[in-house]
């Protein structure tokens, strides 16, 4: 079997299952609930993905360098469009299309992409950046989601 196959087959499972357990959840109980329930699956999520990037990628160091190796490897294998960016001891994170955007756009939801994001992107990446380097700083600059023509994150100590 073609492993790019294989790949995108799975991709498009976990991209539908993560938007169908959400849609039940919110046609059962609330879109506020499943929104709350989301939020906690993203603080365990990306602890999950780092560790398997850092077993694919054969990364033993805690480093910053393993971080931008392994952000990058997501970034791409989650089909974002992105750029990544260091400067002294910060990363910045530039998105230019967002996948989820795209799919809360084409089943028109995009009015629920701020929310969604307030409680998703403001822990998913600080979450995958402390499984390699312990105490490191998360800060959004801007998102598309907010009415930004990009998303821009900064990784960093002593970011406040």
């Amino acid at each position: 079997m073609d492993p790019q196959i294989l790949s995108e087959y799975f991709k498009k499972c976990f991209i539908a299952v993560d938007g169908l357990w959400f849609m039940m959840l919110e046609k059962t109980d609330s879109f506020d609930k499943a929104l709350e329930i989301d939020g906690r699956v993203w603080e365990i999520l990306p602890k999950i993905q780092a560790r398997k990037i850092k077993e694919l990628l054969k990364l033993e160091t805690a480093s910053e360098e393993d971080l931008l190796t392994a952000l990058k490897f997501k970034l791409d294998a989650e089909n974002f469009a992105n750029e990544l960016l260091r400067k002294d001891s910060r990363i910045n994170i530039i998105i230019r299309e967002c996948p989820w955007l795209t799919l809360l756009k084409q089943s028109n939801r995009e009015h629920l992409a701020e929310r969604i994001s307030n409680v998703i992107c403001s822990v998913e990446y600080g979450v995958f950046a402390g499984e390699f380097v312990k105490g490191i700083d998360f800060k959004i600059i801007s998102r598309q989601c907010s009415g930004n023509e990009i998303c821009s994150f900064i990784l960093g100590k002593s970011l406040t």
